[in-house]
């Protein structure tokens, strides 16, 4: 074990449609509200290509969702019978002149009723680790073909929305424990709340904190203290999923959004990650345990908000360090 660091179990390997959806979540897009900066872009596309519709398309499980569109009308569609989900199945541009000639379309509601596509130009948005997220696409009503030309220009265009992604998702993160800044953390829990009341689903806040972290750095230094933030960083991400949002709201003080989870489910994994930063050791301190308190909240009204929420959890917590700290607590019912 390196000085400072702690050694996690990874986990086992997992087929590569779920690593797709994975790298999906962890840009947190998903039902987010439009943005200027994306529809700048649909809007540049559609005058270099002169078509009537133009889409920025994230492949989700089930479904497509479209970012930013032009000319479509919807927000989002089912993913079978879509012409993006052919899209990312390869690494270039794919070009269908008329739908009405290709097998794969032919029968397609979007082709057959609105919004009436008859031929389709799409490139992958390929992120850097190499998983296709969605597609920027060019629709049109009539049956055309496209240069080598076009689909050079789109794929740029695709690489610039994947440039603006990567930078927002580094302006977002904490280079030292690899957590979301408080902002992005706020934007992302509101986005997962909204998708939570849409779906009728479960999820759980976890407020956690570095229990008498300030007494740690006036004794053993901030760099100590800096490689104790960054091994708590290590061992959180290593312990939820790649979906679940991490961010770090103070100086020692985390957040854990758990989409999907009750918390029943939810407790048993707080008390994995608490056993493991339990078992980070420094070589400054190497009988100092690094613990940490927890405070847990599930949304059990509908109308709950994030602040609400946050509120619970932190009231928890509160509860936690009342209790001696190094303990997991709840609200009460």
């Amino acid at each position: 074990m390196q000085p400072g660091s702690i050694t996690c179990r990874s986990r086992p390997p997992v087929d590569k449609e779920v690593q797709r959806i994975a790298a999906l979540r962890q840009y947190q897009i998903l039902d987010t509200l439009p943005e200027g900066e994306f529809d700048t872009i649909t809007q540049t596309v559609q005058s270099v290509f002169d078509m009537p519709m133009v889409a920025i398309s994230f492949v989700d499980t089930h479904r497509q969702w479209f970012k930013s569109e032009i000319g479509l009308g919807m927000r989002e569609t089912e993913r079978t019978g879509s012409f993006c989900t052919h899209v990312i199945e390869g690494q270039d541009p794919m070009a269908i002149p008329d739908a009405l000639e290709d097998p794969r379309f032919r029968t397609s509601l979007l082709v057959s009723d609105a919004p009436y596509i008859r031929s389709y130009l799409g490139a992958p948005l390929a992120s850097p680790d190499g998983h296709n997220l969605g597609a920027i696409c060019v629709m049109d009503h009539v049956p055309r073909e496209f240069s080598l030309r076009e689909q050079e220009v789109l794929a740029r265009f695709a690489h610039l929305i994947m440039e603006r992604l990567e930078l927002r998702r580094s302006v977002a993160e904490d280079a030292l424990t690899g957590a979301c800044m408080r902002r992005a953390f706020e934007e992302r829990f509101a986005t997962a709340m909204r998708q939570r009341r849409n779906a009728n689903s479960e999820l759980t806040l976890v407020l956690f904190d570095i229990d008498d972290f300030k007494a740690f750095n006036d004794t053993y230094g901030h760099p100590a203290g800096d490689r104790v933030l960054r091994s708590v960083g290590r061992c959180t991400r290593s312990t939820i999923r790649r979906s679940d949002i991490f961010g770090r709201v103070g100086g020692d003080e985390f957040a854990i959004v758990l989409p999907g989870t009750s918390l029943a489910e939810a407790e048993p994994l707080m008390e994995r990650l608490r056993r493991r930063l339990a078992a980070i050791r420094l070589a400054e301190a190497p009988h100092v345990a690094v613990t940490a308190s927890f405070g847990l909240a599930a949304v059990l009204d509908p109308d709950a908000t994030p602040r609400s929420l946050m509120k619970s959890a932190d009231e928890a917590l509160y509860a936690a360090k009342a209790h001696g700290k190094n303990v997991i607590s709840f609200p009460d019912p």
